[in-house]
């Protein structure tokens, strides 16, 4: 069995995908099916799903190098921000990726085309609170519990706060608790987009503000990292000691054995139940 956690495929030297793999194989598996998690690689495919459904997103393009000819063709008005289409992890994104002016913004395209071969996604740029959501499924009941927790990053040489791979190894953010009246709105959006991407088990979702205060989808991560001190997953479920690390990953072995019909095994082995003996979720 494989919770599937930050990998989602290998190449032996074919690459294989392990979620269709184990689903063929009548392996015991967590996490969604390869077609959802084409959403986690493809930001653009989720963001345009997401839109067709109502879901709020900042406003973005892709392109590649020499796509767009000159400033005044830009389907959006610079400050742009930056990023590759399928990276994760904040790959590809630093103190460039906020671009103010033409000469930059050719830059980190062409860039990141260099770097990953392939197209990035242009964005606006959302001036509010910047969050990211951990959901979990609770398949016993069919509901969803969303554990929320704000981001700030430090402001770069340039004044922006950009939360990129060297912020996010280095724990150089502030990861904080949310209130309660942001809380509901921003767990509402991520559970909402776990419904219309099709997602099973659990994954994180990152969203942002506007300038009013409403929150925006931002990206899809549905392979989470689960290092304890590091990985936003794990730190947003442990968020005021709610569920501490041996209960999720219990939970998400739990999904598995579900699916597969073993539960009794996993009930047999555990301490408590994690999702009935929680703090209060949203």
């Amino acid at each position: 069995m494989d919770h599937q956690s930050g990998a989602r495929h290998i190449c032996t030297p074919n690459k294989i995908n392990l979620s269709d793999f184990f689903t063929k194989h009548h392996i015991a598996h967590t996490g969604s099916g390869d077609a959802t998690l084409e959403y986690d690689s493809n930001k653009g495919k989720a963001k345009t799903i997401l839109l067709e459904n109502g879901i709020a997103t900042a406003k973005f393009f892709l392109t590649q190098p020499d796509g767009i000819k000159s400033e005044t063709q830009l389907p959006l008005p610079l400050p742009l921000f930056v990023k590759p289409l399928n990276a994760a992890n904040g790959n590809g994104v630093d103190e460039n990726s906020i671009v103010h002016d033409w000469p930059s913004y050719t830059q980190k395209v062409e860039e990141l085309f260099n770097q990953y071969g392939g197209s990035s996604i242009v964005e606006e740029i959302l001036p509010g609170r910047e969050f990211t959501v951990a959901v979990l499924e609770d398949l016993s009941t069919n509901t969803r519990h969303a554990y929320p927790v704000e981001i700030i990053a430090q402001k770069n040489s340039k004044g922006d706060r950009v939360l990129g791979a060297f912020e996010k190894s280095s724990n150089q953010e502030r990861v904080l608790a949310v209130e309660n009246s942001v809380s509901d709105s921003v767990s509402e959006l991520a559970k909402k987009v776990f419904s219309i991407l099709k997602v099973k088990d659990f994954g994180r979702i990152d969203v942002k503000m506007d300038a009013k205060g409403i929150p925006h989808f931002i990206e899809a991560n549905l392979v989470p990292g689960l290092t304890p001190s590091s990985s936003y997953f794990p730190r947003c479920c442990n968020m005021d000691g709610a569920m501490p690390y041996e209960a999720l990953i219990l939970n998400i072995i739990d999904f598995a054995l579900k699916r597969s019909r073993q539960h009794t095994c996993i009930e047999q082995s555990r301490i408590s139940s994690p999702l009935t003996d929680l703090k209060a979720a949203v």
